[in-house]
């Protein structure tokens, strides 16, 4: 029983990085086949739903690290995913976004505040969707001193 959980913890990050880099945007954008991408894709989703299910009916209901961590990539990885779609489909709403990996890696230093400045949103509909990423980044932050905050409590109280 105790191997379920570990594998969930290793199928879930890599199914989602699987369908980020190999689905197909357009058809000019497949890294392996648009056939090939989509099927991969769907199988990534599937993956994803089953570990999703599988952790949510596991007995124990608390809240965890790795819950955490699954939920930052899974945001992480959706916003990448919209600025390349946005980057693709709408040229010069971003400077310096090319592939996949400068939408994640902007996606990342967005999440992270750190901001280098050699990808930026140039366009509004960039800079919306930039904006939105702000602001859930804020209640991110927000909620998860909030969880540390309890979990201190009561083990203080313990």
């Amino acid at each position: 029983m105790h191997s379920r959980p570990l594998f969930n913890r290793i199928a879930l990050p890599l199914a989602v990085l699987t369908f980020y880099f190999l689905v197909p945007v357009s058809a000019n954008d497949a890294p392996v086949g648009a056939l090939l991408g989509v099927m991969v894709g769907v199988v990534s989703l599937v993956a994803v739903t089953a570990t999703v299910v599988s952790e949510v009916r596991r007995s124990e209901k608390r809240l965890k690290p790795i819950h955490l961590l699954v939920a930052f990539e899974l945001v992480l990885v959706i916003f990448a995913f919209g600025y390349y779609v946005v980057a693709i489909q709408h040229p010069g709403e971003f400077e310096g976004l090319h592939t996949r990996l400068d939408a994640l890696y902007f996606s990342m230093a967005t999440m992270s505040t750190v901001g280098y400045g050699d990808i930026h949103a140039a366009g509004q509909l960039s800079r919306l969707l930039v904006t939105v990423q702000m602001v859930f980044n804020l209640i991110f932050v927000a909620t998860l001193v909030g969880l540390f905050q309890n979990r201190l409590r009561r083990q203080g109280a313990a």
